[in-house]
């Protein structure tokens, strides 16, 4: 996945639908998962959350050195979001 977005990997399918797993199989009541890419460990990572409104952090300024917003998906539906 994410191929075509000039990282220098790409997300294996099996990983991401892992991540979906881990995140609705969660304690915590995790809506969406947000993927970043790690510019430092050339890696795609995880980050979930509860509220949509926290997605603005990582799409409006997210400035954490070295991490890339990629996209945001809807645990449930499976479908992107941004």
């Amino acid at each position: 996945m994410f191929e075509n977005l000039n990282f220098s990997s790409s997300l294996d399918e099996n990983e991401f639908e892992e991540w979906l797993e881990s995140g609705r199989s969660s304690k915590i009541r995790y809506s969406y998962l947000v993927i970043l890419w790690d510019e430092i460990d050339r890696s795609f990572h995880p980050v979930y959350l509860s509220e949509r409104e926290e997605l603005k952090k990582y799409t409006d300024d997210y400035s954490n050195v070295g991490d890339t917003f990629v996209a945001a998906y809807d645990l449930f539906t499976e479908s992107k979001i941004m």
